[in-house]
């Protein structure tokens, strides 16, 4: 069994190689010199130079064959002077004197992802007892020291070129374990804009930066007649959206590592549309249809009129309960009574807030409010711009009055178009009152609604279920 010392007291080197070669002198010798020291059999003299042993490594030490006791070399592989104290048959190497620090070079130089596992770095030391804290390792990735061995692994969460440092501790001479760390991540930026639009109308790009990229994969979620293209680092989309409603789009990078898309909306109103809407939180747009269900789409929608009244409906049902004026006179308000009314009351989920049913009367891409998204229109913080407009009297052919929202020529104008009694359709508070649904369910009879008359407003869950009300459509 061979054993290694890390320390042995022996005679200084010199003596050892007196000993050495001492069976071939036959008298005291002195070499450079005139005089050996008495104590010396074999004295070498200078003042500009010393003995050079035999240096190899520790494998190379190994191979010598029956070692004899006493023998001397220098040992590269832990940089210090070795002698063996044990026998030829058992050979025991152990270095003389001070054991300086000592570090190997890392075992490997990786280029490694972003959030991908770190294969372990090790620096094999000499001497030391530990480390210092380590400088300029990537974020999530750590060294550790044990048995003479840094250990360096973790997971890097941020991309670069790392050179690190790992001051060695204990033991003589310092010494640093340094190396490098490469890690690479592919990115997508924001986009540049989310913009809301017509339908049929050209979309003024939209971009998003990436890094690491080399291209980009399908994308989904773009409106028909949109498309994605990447150049220089650039996303770019483009096109002219032939349909309405809401596209959230995801756009899948490719090359590098990692999964990684850019994403972003892009709302497209029915025509018209684009200016219509509210903000439903700080700084956060939503859009709404300028004109209520059913009124004429060709009128401008923030100018009264009757071609803005639209028609009623009963919540959680498609159909029109009843029809809005065909024209501005009395013969052409459509307010009567309308026989065989329907007086019950559509059941729990027939409209819901999580998403759109098939019962929701609004075009693809739209559906009914949700009361939250009511509630936020009439925010001051968010929407403080808001007035009431024309004479609030009840009448119906009073279309002169309304709630605005906004600058008058984007926002939203909700007219006080009244509603439909729930006993028979007849017509009620034109001119003097909105009533407008929410998809929002309260009692078994009952649903929320924003509601209006001239300086109040409010939403809430009072009003039946058989009462027909005006319906104004949000972007889904």
């Amino acid at each position: 069994m061979k054993i290694f010392l890390q320390h042995l007291a022996v005679p200084a080197a010199l003596c050892l190689l007196g000993v050495l070669i001492a069976p071939r002198l036959s008298a005291q010798k002195v070499i450079a010199g005139a005089t050996p020291d008495p104590s010396a059999l074999l004295d070498v003299q200078s003042a500009a130079g010393g003995v050079l042993l035999p240096r190899m490594t520790t494998a190379e030490r190994e191979a010598i064959a029956n070692p004899a006791t006493g023998l001397l070399i220098f040992n590269t592989t832990l940089n210090c002077m070795e002698v063996n104290v044990g026998t030829p048959a058992r050979p025991a190497w152990g270095c003389v004197g001070v054991i300086f620090n000592s570090v190997t070079a890392a075992s490997s130089t990786p280029t490694v992802c972003s959030n991908a596992s770190l294969p372990p770095i090790t620096h094999t030391t000499t001497g030391a007892t530990g480390i210092g804290a380590a400088t300029n390792l990537p974020p999530g990735v750590s060294a550790a020291w044990a048995v003479n061995t840094i250990t360096i692994s973790g997971t890097p969460t941020d991309a670069g070129v790392f050179n690190y440092s790992i001051p060695l501790t204990g033991g003589s001479g310092g010494g640093t374990a340094t190396g490098t760390i490469t890690v690479t991540a592919v990115t997508a930026g924001a986009a540049s804009s989310t913009p809301t639009l017509d339908v049929n109308t050209v979309l003024t790009p939209i971009t998003h930066t990436t890094t690491g990229a080399s291209g980009i994969g399908t994308p989904t979620g773009l409106p028909a007649g949109a498309s994605a293209t990447w150049a220089s680092n650039t996303i770019t989309i483009s096109g002219t959206p032939t349909a309405a409603g809401t596209y959230n789009y995801s756009i899948p990078l490719t090359g590098g590592c990692g999964s990684v898309s850019a994403t972003g909306t892009i709302i497209v109103s029915a025509a018209g549309n684009s200016n219509c809407g509210a903000y439903v939180a700080a700084g956060v747009w939503k859009a709404f249809m300028c004109h209520n269900l059913g009124a004429d789409a060709s009128a401008d929608p923030f100018t009264p009129s009757w071609r803005l009244n639209g028609h009623y409906y009963q919540w959680g049902r498609a159909a029109v309960a009843a029809y809005g004026p065909s024209g501005s006179d009395s013969l052409q308000a459509n307010s009567a009574a309308i026989s065989g009314w329907n007086t019950g009351t559509a059941p729990n989920g027939a409209w819901t807030v999580a998403s759109k049913t098939a019962n929701d009367p609004c075009p693809a891409g739209f559906r009914v409010p949700t009361r939250a998204q009511w509630n936020a229109v009439l925010n001051n913080s968010w929407n403080s711009t808001r007035s009431y407009t024309g004479t609030w009297s009840i009448s119906t052919t009073n279309y002169t009055s309304g709630l605005l929202i906004g600058s008058g020529t984007t926002g939203l104008f909700l007219p006080a178009a009244g509603f439909r009694a729930w006993y028979n359709g007849e017509l009620l508070q034109r001119g003097y009152g909105g009533h407008y649904w929410s998809s929002e369910e309260s009692t078994p009879t009952n649903a929320w609604d924003l509601g209006f008359t001239k300086d109040f407003h409010y939403v809430n869950d009072i009003s039946g279920r058989n009462q027909a009300l005006s319906v104004r459509c949000v972007a889904e």
